[in-house]
């Protein structure tokens, strides 16, 4: 992926995304009245056009292992790697579902997103016509016994833990719980408007508890603008332990995913961030993840 800023190319061949939404989803696009920009096919051949190595594919409703699947027939130049949300059309905290999967070739794990407490009562609702939000921890904080058989399973295959869009509480719950033994992402970090709304403070102090931060372009890109806010929290945190990717393919309001993902690279080059530190948040840090370094 070759970006220009100024007079400097920014040489990223090798980028992996870990945050791509494809479609066709259905009840998201019901909701946000709008389709999805790219189908997985199509998001893994822009990939390949600009010179990326892997794009990670996220879907609500489903697990995203068949796209990938077809995805990878279709465009071997590029690694499509499937996921599965713990929502409520999976069945939320689902042991069976996290291990079919597994086993079906999925390499991350992200926690209830929409289906969130965090995020209820009104997502909840709009997009599951229920009023209650899953939880992963209980009133006493410690972990639920479900999440627990999934943070084994994620284990055994030596997958990804995202967090999804779950409380502050349960974001630290679960980081002191599994960074010690597994990895760890923390996901929309310091997204104004999704899940905990996590502070500077508070990512810095999650990497400092082992998990990487991921910092999508969604979040600081456009509105609602933190830009500040993510470019202040990455020179806190340092590269080593941050991850770039996009959250983009949801809806044809943001860009394509590849094509986003060079546009967030040249705005923190601009910003004064080293080609070097780049690489390592959009290429390094996610090959780690996912096992591909």
């Amino acid at each position: 992926m070759q970006r220009n800023s100024g007079s400097v190319d920014i040489a990223l061949d090798g980028a992996i995304d870990m945050h791509t939404h494809f479609g066709p989803e259905h009840l998201v696009e019901h909701v946000v009245k709008s389709p999805h920009s790219v189908d997985p096919v199509q998001a893994a051949r822009e990939a390949a056009d600009h010179g990326m190595r892997a794009i990670v594919l996220k879907a609500h409703e489903f697990p995203s292992t068949i796209a990938a699947h077809f995805a990878n027939q279709a465009v071997p130049e590029v690694k499509s790697i499937a996921g599965i949300c713990l929502d409520h059309p999976v069945g939320g905290l689902n042991p069976h579902a996290v291990e079919c999967a597994l086993r079906g070739g999925a390499q991350v794990v992200w926690l209830p997103t929409l289906s969130a407490v965090s995020d209820a009562p009104a997502k909840v609702r709009t997009f599951f016509g229920v009023d209650e939000g899953i939880r992963v921890i209980d009133a006493d904080g410690e972990l639920l016994s479900e999440v627990r058989q999934i943070l084994d399973l994620i284990t055994e295959y030596d997958a990804v833990l995202a967090t999804g869009h779950v409380s502050t509480a349960e974001h630290f719950a679960v980081t002191r719980e599994y960074a010690g033994r597994g990895k760890v992402i923390v996901t929309h970090a310091l997204h104004a408007t999704t899940g905990p709304r996590l502070t500077v403070q508070e990512v810095a102090e999650l990497a400092e508890l082992g998990a990487y931060i991921e910092f999508a372009a969604h979040t600081c890109m456009g509105e609602p603008s933190t830009f500040e806010s993510v470019v202040a929290a990455m020179r806190r945190i340092g590269p080593e332990k941050s991850v770039l990717a996009t959250d983009y393919g949801w809806t044809t309001k943001v860009p394509h995913p590849a094509a986003g993902l060079g546009t967030y690279v040249n705005a923190l080059w601009d910003e004064g961030m080293a080609e070097a530190d780049l690489r390592v948040m959009a290429c390094d840090n996610p090959a780690l993840l996912l096992g591909m370094k």
